[in-house]
Formats: C-alpha cells, sequence, structure tokens
C-alpha cells in the first residue's frame, strides 16, 4: 500500500501521529464519513494510526491504477472504519473495482481462452467489411432487435476466435450472461465421455449449453463426429438454440455445406445432418469469411 511518506526521526510517535492526523484532516472524503459515524474528535486522536490505513486507501484508490496494477500491500481491499459505542475498528472489504471484475467473470459458465483476453476491448476490431458485418448482428443483438446466429469462416490466423471472444467479453461487462464459450472437440468429447456413465451429468452439462444465453462454438467442426455425437450432442444444442431464439456463434475452418458433409457420417444420417445445417443456415443467415490473413 502506498503511504504518505513522512520525515522523522526513528521513535518520534508525537510527530508521526501529527502527520497522520494531518493527512486525515486532508482528505475531505474521511473527514465526513467519520463525522457521519458520529466520531468525536478525541476519539479520532485516539485512533488516528487506524483512521490513518483507512486515509490512505482513500488517496490510493481514488487514483485506482486497475487491477492489474494495483500495488497495495493488502492488494483489492480497503479499510473501512466503523464505530462501536466508544470503540473505532478498521475491517478489510473488498474494492469496489475486484467486485465488478468477480461479477464480470462470473458471466461465463465456461471459458475456453486465455486470461488475457479478458482485458481486449471490441473497439480494437479491425473494421473491415467482414467485422463490419458480424460486429453489426452482435450491435443487433446487444440492442434487443434480434437474436442472429454469427457464423465465422476463414483460414488459420484470421482472428475467428479472437473475435468470438472479444464478443463475449463485451457482453459479459454488459452482464449479458451466462455466457458459455466452448473448445468444441474438447467438449464435445466431454460430454460423450459424460453420456457412457451413469447419472445426471451428461443432461445437467448438455442443458447448460443448450440453455446458456450466448453460446460460443470454437473450432466447430473439428470435434470427433459418429453418429451418437450429431444426433446425441449437436442435434439437441443447434435445435433447442434456435427454438429458444438463443444467441449462437460459430467459428470453423469449414463452411456450413462442408459441416453437412462432415456431420452424414451414414446415409442414414445425411437427413440429420441436413437438418442441423438447414438450422444454422436459417439462423445465420451467411456465412462471414474473415479472410486468411494473420491478424490477431
Amino acid at each position: 500500500m502506498e503511504k504518505l511518506k513522512f520525515n522523522f526521526t526513528l521513535g518520534d510517535d508525537t510527530e508521526l501521529l501529527k502527520k497522520m492526523k494531518e493527512a486525515y484532516l486532508a482528505c475531505p472524503a474521511a473527514v465526513k464519513y467519520c463525522k457521519e459515524l458520529g466520531i468525536p474528535d478525541e476519539k479520532i486522536d485516539k485512533y488516528i494510526t487506524k483512521i490513518f490505513d483507512f486515509v490512505s486507501d482513500i488517496n490510493y484508490c481514488k487514483k485506482c491504477p486497475g487491477i492489474k496494477n494495483c500495488t497495495k500491500e493488502n492488494a483489492y481491499l480497503i479499510s473501512k472504519v466503523d464505530y462501536h459505542g466508544t470503540i473505532v475498528e478498521t475491517t478489510m472489504t473488498p474494492c469496489k473495482e475486484i467486485i465488478k471484475r468477480v461479477a464480470f467473470e462470473r458471466q461465463f459458465q465456461v471459458r475456453d481462452f486465455n486470461d488475457e483476453l479478458l482485458d481486449a476491448s471490441i473497439r480494437d476490431i479491425d473494421k473491415t467489411a467482414p467485422r463490419k458485418a458480424a460486429l453489426q448482428l452482435y450491435a443487433d443483438f446487444v440492442k434487443g432487435n434480434s437474436n442472429p446466429w454469427i457464423y465465422l469462416t476463414g483460414g488459420a490466423g484470421s482472428g475467428r476466435s479472437y473475435f468470438a471472444a472479444v464478443m463475449c467479453v463485451d457482453a459479459a461487462s454488459r452482464s449479458m450472461g451466462p455466457i458459455c464459450f466452448l473448445n468444441s472437440a474438447k467438449r464435445v468429447r466431454e460430454l460423450a465421455e459424460l453420456a457412457n456413465k451413469k447419472g445426471e451429468a451428461f443432461q445437467k452439462e448438455l442443458d447448460k449449453y443448450c440453455n446458456a444465453r450466448i453460446l460460443v462454438l470454437d473450432d466447430f467442426g473439428n470435434e470427433f463426429v459418429n453418429d451418437f455425437i450429431r444426433d446425441t450432442i449437436i442435434y439437441p444444442i443447434i435445435s433447442t438454440r434456435h427454438n429458444k431464439n438463443l444467441m449462437t456463434i460459430f467459428t470453423s475452418d469449414f463452411t456450413i455445406d462442408e459441416i453437412e458433409t462432415l456431420y452424414s457420417t451414414s446415409k442414414a444420417g445425411q437427413l440429420r445432418a441436413k437438418q442441423i445445417c438447414k438450422i444454422i443456415s436459417t439462423s445465420a443467415k451467411k456465412e462471414i469469411n474473415l479472410g486468411t490473413l494473420a491478424i490477431y
């Protein structure tokens, strides 16, 4: 914690206490707060060392450098003064920024992208034509005008996953969760393993993906595919979200037509694969190709 720097001789408690009192009097917020608590002047003097921690936090936090740059001794905590009868006490409470951050991160039920992307901003997305088209769809969703699905294709390094993550981060900052950002291969494999076990875990996890307000299927089409996975996992997620008009974002190496081919694992399964892709095409309306440039 940054403290006010005093020039005093070691052991000169009187001078130190005087400086603490001066710092308190020079902090209108602390003075007002203590007066509202009804702390008399003589108690201020008696408990000035405790009150000074409160003053130090006020002075530091009013110029908050951000969570990542907090250098306080008790990072993310602030001193709070309480007055009980004749005694002044201090307690530590979480700062408002960390409370906001926790609430923000709780918007994600599943988050298969790196922590550093949590600080990414949608304002940093370049405004090429394909990205502008996707941003408009996302803006329509934020404004409540519609819940369009977004299907992003493009070559390796084109920023599909980054773009989807940034949209989710922006939505989380608006408290638009719950959000599930899934690595498709990883999460489909997990669901398949749960389906082979007894218990309710499979349905509980499947329901989470079916009902999240925002779902991202990242690298869609790279998951292992067979009839069971297509019919028991992919179709329920896609059809339920379509019926409930829930925002769904896909990033994929493949076009929707290519996804149909991938999911046509048997002659009988061709109809189900066609049905899945028809739902995607209807809800997403068009594919957005972000190109092949390694931008991100």
